[in-house]
C-alpha cells in the first residue's frame, strides 16, 4: 500500500450536519412515520409466520415424498453418478453442528439494542436436511429429528422478534400520545 492510498485510507470521515441530526431525532417525528415505523415493525414480526409457514409446507412435502417410494430408482441412479451416500450417522453430526451454529447465531443477532434480526437461512438450512435424508435414510426415521430441529430455531427467532415488536410498538404508542399533546 503506497503513502497516499494510506492517507486516503485514515482520512477523517465528514461529520453528519446538525440538520441531519435533528431530522433524525426522535423529537421530530411526526404522525405518518411513527405510523410508518409501527407498520415496520408488524412487517418484521409477520416475517417470521411466513418463514414458519414456509417450513411446514416444506416439511409436510419431504414427509409426503419419505413415505411413498418415488425416489428409489433415483436413489440408484445418485449413486452412481455421485458415489456412495454419506450414512445417516455423518448427517446427524453435520444436521447437530448446523444447529447450533443457527442457534448461536441467532443469540447474536440480538444486538446491542435489543433488536433481533431475522434470516430465512434459518427456514432453508434444515430444509437442506431433507433431500439428503431421503436418500441416505430410506426407513424415513429422519424426519421427526429435522422437523424438530429446523421448527425450534424459527419458534426461539420468531419469539424473540414478536417480544422485540411488541415493545416497540408499545415505546411508538406512547410517542403518537406524546405528539398528540
Amino acid at each position: 500500500m503506497s503513502g497516499h492510498h494510506l492517507i486516503e485510507h485514515i482520512k477523517a470521515k465528514p461529520v453528519r450536519g446538525a440538520a441531519q441530526v435533528e431530522a433524525e431525532s426522535p423529537l421530530c417525528w411526526s404522525r405518518e412515520q411513527v405510523a410508518k415505523n409501527v407498520e415496520q415493525l408488524h412487517v418484521l414480526s409477520r416475517r417470521g409466520l411466513w418463514g414458519v409457514l414456509l417450513f411446514l409446507g416444506v416439511s409436510a412435502a419431504a414427509l409426503v415424498v419419505s413415505q411413498g417410494n418415488l425416489l428409489s430408482g433415483a436413489q440408484a441412479e445418485l449413486v452412481q453418478v455421485i458415489g456412495p451416500l454419506p450414512s445417516a450417522d455423518v448427517l446427524n453430526v453435520v444436521l447437530g453442528v448446523s444447529w447450533l451454529s443457527a442457534l448461536v447465531l441467532i443469540l447474536g443477532r440480538r444486538g446491542s439494542d435489543g433488536r433481533p434480526g431475522y434470516s430465512w437461512y434459518n427456514v432453508g438450512l434444515p430444509a437442506a436436511f431433507y433431500p439428503l435424508y431421503v436418500f441416505c435414510d430410506t426407513t424415513g426415521s429422519y424426519f421427526p429429528v429435522v422437523f424438530l430441529a429446523g421448527l425450534v430455531l424459527l419458534l426461539l427467532e420468531h419469539g424473540f422478534v414478536v417480544c422485540y415488536t411488541a415493545k416497540a410498538i408499545k415505546e411508538e404508542a406512547a410517542r403518537l400520545e406524546r405528539l398528540r399533546d
